[in-house]
């Protein structure tokens, strides 16, 4: 148990170190768009990662002897949760149905309203993870469907789409993972490969591949395709 242990502490932290420095760069790469958008990808998944680095911060507070565990602690950390999907959802909304577009905001404020509800009136930790899983677990199989198309039609270049993929379906695993092993031997699992789906973020992202290949051209991206075509 002290191993594992050991192993959710130093996962932990350096899921919050990679998320925090790829909320930094994402920000700052959306910032330098000639063109700003709140549904490109850079701002929302620097939103989705640097509210992950904070809830996973507090998460692990008590390991690091800062605070007590809670449930008050819990429901803390399941609404920064909520503010990170959010963004997420207000982007495959975008991508998937832009004839709704004028439904869009309320589909956000119904999901987040009954998200919020779950946290603040349910009764213990795994009856708001069982109840609130499953939401994350459908985004995630958008998203596993938006970066499939745009790696097999190539329209996202900036992003190594594949990595993306890799990324979500670790952590998808992360989330499906996370309550049937609560309080078993291999507890520290998720922890673990919540890490490896941020390392591979971090990569497609990053796409050292597209930055040595425009570099061999002797040109510069285009500002419109890192937003990602939202309106396909």
């Amino acid at each position: 148990m002290q191993i594992g242990t050991e192993l959710v502490i130093l996962s932990s932290l350096a899921t919050i170190a990679l998320s925090g420095t790829i909320g930094v760069y994402l920000l700052r790469l959306w910032r330098s768009q000639a063109r700003r958008l709140m549904t490109d990808l850079p701002l929302v998944f620097a939103i989705t990662t640097i509210a992950q680095a904070v809830q996973i911060f507090i998460g692990q507070a008590p390991n690091y002897g800062l605070i007590q565990p809670s449930l008050e602690l819990f429901r803390l950390r399941a609404m920064i949760i909520c503010f990170s999907i959010a963004p997420i959802l207000g982007a495959i909304l975008q991508i998937w149905a832009p004839r709704f577009q004028k439904y869009h905001n309320r589909a956000v404020i119904l999901v987040s309203a009954i998200w919020v509800a779950t946290i603040l009136l349910g009764p213990n930790e795994e009856f708001i993870m069982v109840m609130v899983i499953p939401w994350i677990l459908v985004f995630g199989v958008l998203l596993l469907a938006t970066f499939a198309i745009t790696w097999k039609t190539g329209r996202l270049k900036e992003v190594r789409s594949d990595l993306m993929i890799v990324s979500i379906i670790f952590s998808m695993a992360s989330q499906s993972l996370r309550v049937p092993l609560l309080g078993s031997t291999f507890f520290y699992i998720p922890d673990i490969l919540l890490m490896l789906s941020m390392f591979f973020i971090a990569i497609a992202f990053g796409n050292p591949w597209y930055k040595r290949e425009l570099n061999g051209k002797g040109s510069t991206p285009p500002p419109r395709e890192i937003e990602m075509a939202v309106e396909y």
